[in-house]
């Protein structure tokens, strides 16, 4: 017995989404300045997994990655949000939706978060608001992957409910040697099932 794909209606997140003490929003060039200290303020850690950092190097940058962001947007390949504290609004960190495949109906969840941001549960926050508008909007399928060396990613990942798959050997750089990668999963019968 086969399953039959259901086509999925191809279309933008919504611009803002809201949690309990948190609210994702789209990124816009107001918030190029933010973004750019708080990268600034945590090189050193964010740089051990997430290669990007190290091309970070002034203002326009971010400002760069904002206009790239945006258009990935408006072209339905990549949904890239601001993470903000409800009480203050600020700006702490971020969550995407990337790596997206229409046709299979799954994406990939990419985040990082500042130190004085975390210990406080506001990425697994994050990441359910995301997974929530990803499988009611009929997502069979989506993805976290991390460095096997980032910890603490990977307990955000088994935090929300996703399942350890596999171990992908040497498939990335990590401060210049190879490293692992891994994957975990969720499923939309699993996140219904809840």
């Amino acid at each position: 017995m086969s399953l039959q794909l259901i086509s999925i209606e191809q279309k933008a997140f919504p611009t803002k989404l809201d949690g309990n003490n948190i609210y994702l929003e789209r990124h816009s060039q107001a918030i190029a300045n933010d973004m750019f200290n708080t990268i600034e303020a945590n090189r050193e850690r964010l740089r051990q997994f997430l290669p990007w950092v190290d091309n970070t190097k002034e203002l326009d940058n971010s400002r760069a990655w904002i206009n790239l962001a945006l258009a990935e947007w408006d072209s339905l390949a990549m949904f890239d949000y601001g993470i903000y504290l409800k009480d203050t609004k600020k700006y702490v960190g971020n969550i995407g939706v990337h790596n997206i495949n229409w046709e299979v109906q799954k994406c990939e969840l990419g985040y990082w978060l500042s130190s004085e941001a975390e210990g406080r549960g506001i990425m697994s926050e994050a990441v359910r608001i995301i997974e929530a508008y990803c499988f009611n909007a009929k997502f069979h399928r989506v993805e976290i992957r991390c460095s096997s060396n980032n910890i603490r990613s990977a307990e955000v990942a088994k935090r929300c409910g996703y399942v350890f798959e596999g171990e992908l050997r040497e498939d990335a750089r990590e401060m210049g040697k190879y490293r692992n990668t891994k994957i975990f999963g969720k499923l939309s019968q699993e996140f219904f099932k809840k």
